[in-house]
């Protein structure tokens, strides 16, 4: 998938065009791309909206020193878009995650020594 669509949208926006380069970018991350755009285009919110979503949910992890798959990520921005409902286009999809975030955490999220084999001491 061509990363002009990116580049078109978040121009404007350096900081989210280099968090989509580091998290989205290169062939490695093809499909995680193609489901970001999947999923945008299916839902209420656009495209910057996910984005801003997804770094919502980054920031919470990192904050909590905790790590979850990227596809894990996109459920969540997923599940939280779908709670809005009907309407959910009036709504700022990165203030819903947030406040789900705050109110439920997120269960999937692991210590990130755990997932990358680091030892507590």
């Amino acid at each position: 998938m061509d990363s002009h669509i990116f580049k078109e949208q978040f121009s404007n926006s350096p900081q989210l065009l280099s968090f989509i380069e580091a998290n989205f970018g290169g062939p490695e991350r093809e499909e995680s791309r193609r489901r970001l755009l999947e999923l945008a285009d299916s839902s209420e919110f656009t495209l910057r909206q996910w984005v801003e979503s997804m770094r919502t949910v980054r920031a919470w992890l990192d904050t909590r020193d905790l790590v979850m798959s990227i596809e894990d990520e996109l459920g969540y921005v997923c599940c939280a878009g779908e709670a809005a409902g009907p309407g959910a286009n009036l709504t700022y999809l990165p203030g819903l995650v947030s406040d789900m975030l705050e109110a439920y955490g997120c269960e999937r999220a692991e210590p990130r020594g755990a997932v990358e084999g680091e030892s507590f001491s």
